[in-house]
């Protein structure tokens, strides 16, 4: 996969790669807000020049999201731009964070977690040549 542009926060960076599809990565020790998720949903728009794409979302063990975070992540603006939403869930701490998260706030795209980062590409893609969106 070919890094082709990213915009770096202090608590995140948004990669754009080819073929197109982005990686959302929540860094360490952060906590992670309504500004701060609206700040990566501009980030990813003008990434993808406003157009819905493929997205995987990384975070650290350590990162905090509020609850207004995980709302606006999963209303139809926080999602506005996403075909699918792919998270990395690499322990069981963050297995029942995304589990809460898609349970409780109820992503109005598809979403899953996964336990590598491969396995979230392969459903990514797998879902954008198979749907219908």
């Amino acid at each position: 996969m070919k890094l082709v542009r990213e915009i770096t926060f202090d608590f995140a960076v948004v990669q754009l790669f080819e073929p197109r599809y982005i990686r959302i990565e929540f860094f360490a020790k952060k906590k992670i807000d309504g500004e701060a998720c609206r700040a990566v949903i501009e980030a990813l728009g003008d990434l993808c020049g406003h157009k819905m794409v493929l997205v995987m979302t990384v975070a650290a063990e350590s990162t905090l999201f509020t609850a207004e975070a995980r709302e606006e992540s999963a209303s139809e603006n926080g999602l506005k731009y996403t075909l699918a939403d792919a998270f990395v869930a690499r322990n069981l701490a963050q297995r029942l964070m995304v589990n809460f998260y898609l349970k409780i706030n109820k992503p109005v795209k598809p979403s899953m977690a996964f336990p590598t980062e491969e396995d979230a590409l392969n459903w990514l893609f797998s879902y954008k040549w198979n749907s219908k969106s």
